[in-house]
C-alpha cells in the first residue's frame, strides 16, 4: 500500500513523479555541464598558475618588484610536480562527477517514462540513485559536523535537507507502490450456486 496518496498534499503521484523527474533532468544537466567546463579550462588554469609561479620566482631572483608581486607570491614553494598532481586529482574528480550525474540523468528520464506509462521497473533506478545521493549527503554533513564547520548551521541545514529529500523520496516510493498495486490483476469473484437436481418423472 502506498505511504502517500498525493505528492506535496495536492498533486497526484504520477504528476509528482513527472515533476521530480524533470527537476532531476535539469539539475543533473547543470551538474554535468560544470565539470565539463572545468575539464576544458583545467589546463588553462594550471598553465597560468605555472606561469605566475615562474614569474614570481624570476622577479624574486632578479630583485625586480612588479605590481602583481603580492598576488603571485601565493605560488611560492609550489613545485611543478605538486601542480601536476593537483591537476590529475581534479581531472579524476571531474570525470567521476560527470559519470555519476549521467547515471542520475538517465534515472530521472526513466522516472518520467515510468510515471507516464505506469512502469514501476523504470522508477526503481531513480529510487536507488536518489538513496545513494541522500546517503552521500549524510556523510558530507557528518564530516562537517565532526570538523566543527559551522556546527549550528550544519545541523539546521541537515535537518531541512533530510526532511525534504526524505519526503520526496517517499513520494516516489509511493508512486512505485501505487503502480505495483494497480498493475495487479483484479481477482474474479466466483458465485457458487447450489446444485439443482432435476426431477424426472417416468410416465407409464
Amino acid at each position: 500500500m502506498p505511504l502517500f496518496n498525493k505528492c506535496c498534499c495536492c498533486i497526484s503521484l504520477p504528476t509528482g513523479g513527472v515533476i521530480l523527474g524533470v527537476l532531476g533532468v535539469i539539475s543533473s544537466l547543470f551538474a554535468i555541464v560544470l565539470p565539463v567546463f572545468g575539464l576544458v579550462y583545467l589546463d588553462v588554469l594550471f598553465d597560468a598558475a605555472k606561469q605566475a609561479r615562474e614569474d614570481a620566482a624570476r622577479d624574486a631572483a632578479t630583485g625586480i618588484l612588479v605590481g602583481n608581486m603580492t598576488e603571485n607570491s601565493e605560488f611560492d614553494g609550489i613545485t611543478d610536480e605538486q601542480l601536476d598532481l593537483a591537476r590529475l586529482l581534479l581531472t579524476i574528480i571531474f570525470i567521476i562527477m560527470i559519470i555519476v550525474n549521467i547515471f542520475v540523468l538517465i534515472s530521472a528520464i526513466l522516472l518520467i517514462i515510468g510515471a507516464k506509462r505506469k512502469r514501476r521497473e523504470f522508477i526503481l533506478p531513480y529510487l536507488i540513485t536518489d538513496a545513494f545521493g541522500i546517503a552521500f549527503t549524510l556523510l558530507y554533513f557528518i564530516n562537517n559536523a565532526a570538523n566543527g564547520v559551522n556546527l549550528g548551521q550544519t545541523i539546521v541545514s541537515a535537518i531541512i535537507y533530510f526532511f525534504l529529500a526524505g519526503y520526496l523520496w517517499l513520494c516516489v516510493f509511493s508512486l512505485y507502490q501505487w503502480i505495483k498495486e494497480s498493475s495487479r490483476p483484479t481477482p474474479t469473484v466466483r458465485h457458487h450456486y447450489p446444485e439443482q437436481q432435476a426431477v424426472y418423472s417416468t410416465m407409464a
